[in-house]
This record gives structure tokens, C-alpha cells and sequence, in this order.
């Protein structure tokens, strides 16, 4: 059950975000707030002992809003104390943050596979089973059926999109999630899935060339290097070429070309080749 208190800036605890803060965004949302007061409370739990009881509140969601009421020096903010504890309260802080439209294509994917985490230490392990044949998506257990249904439902995506989105998350390499960090790939999901269906060799290298800055055109062709054509003759194209023509020509347009090319008085050499 959730209750609203109005606490001290100073009382709370801050903790391991599962988002750092964006300060441009952050910056923005300040002077929204300085104009408009705070729209929505941050959430925050109850941890009377830390540190020593001097920070009573631990954020559970609501960093950037936290970090303009400091900006701004605010001495107290509105909030909704939950009861929770350390693992509810990341399910709640990514559930916030999943659903926000300002996440990236990769953020929202990593969200994802935080969450599912998280949940299965909540709900137990979910099980994949076999696929269809011709389908390489997972069938989840009960819980993964849930957990779907529910990240679904909060997004407003359908069945297919999750997969995708789970199929980034679970298979793009640390490695190259950081080195995506800042580019245009970094929201553009169709890209993303083709970098994920790379294996891990592939996707650590491929890591490596982002960061020496390599766009994703040009590492798709180092790593997918178009086959080198075989060597072509080009007398052998020509035959072929005048060969197709000869076959076409009728017998008046054979003889005006052998007049032309041997001479008139050389048809005798030809035989019946006109």
C-alpha cells in the first residue's frame, strides 16, 4: 500500500540507479518544474537504517525528478512511500522506467532483460521450451507467459515486438551495448536485431570497430564482405555477344555483314557459312 508524504531533499537515498541521469533531460525537467511545481511525486521506500538513519527514504523511482528538486534546492519534495523491498523496488524502478516514450531502442531492450531478471528472482526461472517448427521464438513457462503478457499490456506493444525486444536484450553482447552508446544504431531497432543475430566473435569485434568509429554500413561490409566476382574474359562476353547476334540476323543481314567485313570477293573461302 502506497502513502504520500511530502519528505526532506536531504532524507533520501539514492543508491545503484538501473538509469543513470541524463542531465540535459534533467536540466529540462527542472525548469518544468520551476515553473510548474512537481507534476508527479517520486517513489520512494523506507530504509530507516541507512546511513545511520540520517537518509530514512531510499528512491525507488523518479531520479531525474530527484535531481532537479537539488538543482533547483528544493528543501522537500512530494513522494508515495511503497512497501518493498530491495528486489520489488527494482521491478518498480524499470517498470518506470520501460514505459517512458523517451527511451531508447536499446535502454528499452536492456530495461527489459533487467526486468525479467529481476522477476525471475521474484517468480523463479522462466523455462524456454521447444519452438514450432520454422520459429526460432521462445515458448516461456507460466511466469514467462505472465511476464510477457504484463511488459505487453504497460508498453502497448503486441506479442511479436516483445520477442524482438527480448531477442536484442538477451543476445546483444555487453561489449557492443556500450559501444552503441551515443550512435543512431542505438534507435534503430531493425539494426540492432541484425547485430544481435551476429555471434559473439563477430559482435566483440564489431564492437571494437564502433568504438575506433566505423558507421554500420561499413562494418556490416567488413564482416559480410561481398564475394569477389570470378575473373571474366572479355573476348569470351564479345563471342558470345556476336554469336547470339549471327543466330538472330536473317540470311539477307548475314550476307550485307560478310560483304562488308571479308569483301565480296573472299565468299568463296566461307563455303556455306552465309
Amino acid at each position: 500500500m502506497a502513502k504520500f508524504l511530502r519528505i526532506p531533499v536531504s532524507s533520501i537515498h539514492i543508491g545503484e540507479r538501473q538509469r543513470p541521469i541524463d542531465e540535459e533531460h534533467a536540466l529540462a525537467l527542472a525548469a518544468s518544474m520551476d515553473d510548474s511545481a512537481l507534476i508527479n511525486p517520486i517513489t520512494v521506500r523506507s530504509t530507516p537504517n541507512q546511513n545511520g538513519g540520517k537518509t530514512p527514504f531510499t528512491l525507488v523511482a523518479g531520479g531525474h525528478r530527484h535531481w532537479g528538486a537539488n538543482h533547483l534546492g528544493w528543501a522537500e519534495i512530494d513522494a508515495m512511500m511503497v512497501a518493498a523491498d530491495a528486489t520489488e523496488a527494482v521491478l518498480i524502478e524499470i517498470a518506470e522506467n520501460i514505459f517512458r516514450n523517451d527511451l531508447t531502442a536499446l535502454n528499452r531492450a536492456l530495461f527489459v532483460a533487467k526486468y525479467r531478471e529481476t522477476w525471475e528472482e521474484l517468480h523463479g526461472d522462466i523455462v524456454r521450451g521447444r519452438p514450432k517448427k520454422g520459429n526460432d521464438y521462445p515458448i516461456f513457462s507460466a511466469p514467462g507467459r505472465e511476464l510477457s503478457k504484463r511488459v505487453q499490456k504497460r508498453l502497448g506493444i503486441g506479442h511479436e515486438t516483445y520477442k524482438l525486444i527480448n531477442r536484442i536484450a538477451v543476445h546483444l553482447h555487453p561489449d557492443l551495448r556500450q559501444a552503441l552508446r551515443g550512435t543512431e544504431i542505438e534507435d534503430d531497432q531493425s539494426k540492432l536485431l541484425k547485430l544481435a543475430k551476429l555471434d559473439v566473435e563477430l559482435q566483440v569485434k564489431v564492437a571494437a570497430m564502433m568504438r575506433e568509429g566505423a558507421d554500420f554500413k561499413a562494418v556490416m561490409a567488413r564482416i559480410n564482405p561481398k564475394p569477389t566476382p570470378p575473373a571474366v574474359d572479355p573476348q569470351a562476353v564479345l563471342y558470345e555477344r556476336l554469336s547470339s547476334l549471327w543466330s538472330d540476323a536473317d540470311h539477307a543481314t548475314r550476307r550485307r555483314f560478310l560483304d562488308e567485313v571479308v569483301g565480296a570477293d573472299d565468299w568463296s573461302l566461307l563455303g556455306s557459312a552465309a
